[in-house]
């Protein structure tokens, strides 16, 4: 089990997630994926891809654009069919803000929680979630 693998995991029934971290168990970091956020989840809130994180002067951008009054800024790096998933889906986190935050929150997965691969991260696609997670400010 390597870090940048999906699995469907059992946590409180069966979710895909990305592993955070690798190695022979028995615990791992990970963040589920979840539904990209619905326009109404999004009132308040500012959300960019993880394409748009990668991008120093648009994720500026979009940032400056939001001003002060942004609930919180957040980033969803997208995950599809080409990393197996048979529904769109995304990991979602905030940038550092006080109040509120707006997203997927990362949790330990025991081995035997995970139930089977589903696919792996190119290596565009671990570097926007290694971008966006880099953004979040918290340790790892």
């Amino acid at each position: 089990m390597e870090r940048g693998e999906l699995w469907w995991a059992q946590i409180d029934e069966k979710r895909p997630v990305v592993l955070l971290s690798g190695g022979t168990g028995p615990e791992f970091l990970a963040m589920q994926i979840v539904e990209p956020a619905t326009p109404s989840q999004k009132l308040g809130f500012v959300l960019m891809s993880g394409e748009q994180a990668v991008d120093v002067d648009e994720r500026r951008r979009i940032v400056e654009e939001a001003g002060p009054d942004a609930r919180a800024i957040g980033i969803e790096v997208f995950f599809g069919a080409e990393e197996g998933l048979g529904e769109s889906g995304v990991v979602r986190v905030a940038l550092p803000k006080d109040g509120k935050i707006f997203c997927t929150w990362e949790m330990t997965v025991s081995v035997e929680f995970l139930i089977e691969k589903i696919g792996v991260l190119s290596p565009a696609k671990q570097h926007e979630l290694d971008i966006a997670l880099s953004l979040t400010g918290a340790d790892r």
